[in-house]
């Protein structure tokens, strides 16, 4: 009788295999789940980010007061001199800082556009009405927003002009008055400056 030779794998060496392959999906499982992991992380801080440049940190609180010159009779001799409002911080984000060297701030009507915050502090200041004593702009605090368009030096605007007129705002015409704090967006604030009957009015 011939004897026939067979050869297979025993229970050993199929543990071994069993085990390698075990081994090699949990270290690519676990390097899927990281960059996964990761992904998701970053994801995260982008839109968070987003959402809070998307969404403005200042808001204005309450009106906008206007304070008029006259030079004669007509409205067109009318000039909106001096502008006045308040600002705080909105909900859900974190101190704003106010200081000149953080915030830019600009006037632009139908005839100039121009930056108005400096440190001289002539034409725009800011000043706390219930802070704490430091240019943060903080949860529950106001701050009062002066702004003399007379102080404007005309050298200074954008296209160049020979005198205030073009600098001041009459009735019926638009302006713009943008704060741009460095984390956060735009603060803007567009009106048209009603017919004039009062020096000093609220502007809608």
């Amino acid at each position: 009788m011939k004897l026939v030779k067979r050869s297979g794998m025993t229970g050993l060496e199929t543990a071994i295999i069993l085990v390698a392959f075990v081994i090699t999906a949990a270290a690519f499982a676990f390097v899927v789940l990281n960059m996964g992991f990761l992904t998701a992380e970053k994801a995260q801080s982008v839109i968070s980010s987003g959402m809070s440049e998307a969404s403005s940190a200042l808001l204005v609180d309450s009106g906008v007061i206007g304070q008029f010159n006259t030079t004669g009779d007509a409205q067109a001799d009318i000039d909106l001199s001096k502008l006045t409002f308040y600002i705080k911080l909105s909900q859900g984000h974190e101190p704003i800082d106010l200081d000149d060297s953080k915030l830019v701030a600009t006037y632009t009507n139908a005839r100039c556009h121009t930056e108005i915050y400096d440190s001289n502090g002539t034409i725009m200041t800011i000043s706390g009405v219930n802070d704490d004593g430091d240019s943060l702009c903080e949860t529950g605090e106001k701050f009062k927003v002066e702004i003399d368009f007379s102080e404007i030096n005309v050298n200074n605007t954008d296209p160049v002009q020979a005198t205030l007129e073009t600098v001041y705002t009459h009735p019926y015409e638009e302006f713009r008055i943008e704060l741009r704090p460095s984390a956060g967006a735009v603060l803007s604030i567009e009106r048209q400056v009603p017919a004039v009957y009062s020096t000093v009015m609220v502007i809608e």
